[in-house]
């Protein structure tokens, strides 16, 4: 994954890759993602570059430090649902459960990272891993829940879906920023998840 969830090895750090991407995450939207550096990130959060790179690999990376934990309540979602509840109705259920956002300061931070995915060549390179756990278990679900093998068509084509469906919400979230994304989340989910085959 794109994301850290400890340091690399070495001595403890006395910080954490949480609290290092909460203090980017001040910087990008003080400054602009551009604007900052490494050293910036460092320095504001009080470590060395050698800590912040115990971490992360790069600035970027600090964009999914979620990730590895959203994969992990995505997949539990699914692995819960009712075998004979429709699957799609399973997944939307859970990437909204995911994407929820609760606070002002959550909304600004998730449509100023979307805004990033559309405009940042180093943050788009990274969607293709972002989004490996998502994918992942989308297909797993749909395999077990419709009783077909994961390398069926279906299945596939739901693992692709889903990433497909949370970028367009997200692309039409930053291009409409006035609206919210949950609702584009639905109704892209409804779009482009493909039917399920048992109904």
């Amino acid at each position: 994954m794109a994301s850290m969830t400890g340091p690399l090895g070495g001595r403890p750090a006395t910080t954490s890759a949480r609290e290092l991407a909460d203090t980017a995450q001040r910087l990008f939207l003080e400054r602009g993602f551009d604007e900052v550096g490494v050293d910036d990130i460092a320095a504001a959060a009080g470590v060395s570059r050698r800590t912040f790179f115990r971490y992360f690999s790069t600035k970027s990376d600090v964009l999914w430090v979620e990730t590895a934990a959203e994969n992990e309540q995505f997949a539990a979602l699914l692995a819960e649902a009712d075998p004979a509840e429709a699957y799609d109705q399973v997944i939307t259920r859970a990437a909204l459960t995911v994407q929820s956002i609760t606070t002002p300061a959550k909304r600004d931070w998730a449509l100023h990272r979307a805004q990033l995915v559309f405009s940042v060549p180093a943050v788009q390179a990274q969607l293709w891993n972002a989004f490996t756990g998502w994918r992942t278990a989308a297909r797993a679900f749909a395999a077990r829940q419709t009783g077909r093998d994961e390398s069926d068509f279906f299945p596939l084509a739901v693992g692709q879906a889903l990433v497909a469906a949370v970028l367009t919400a997200s692309e039409y979230w930053v291009r409409h920023p006035q609206t919210e994304l949950e609702p584009a989340l639905v109704r892209a989910l409804a779009l482009q998840l493909p039917p399920d085959p048992r109904f």
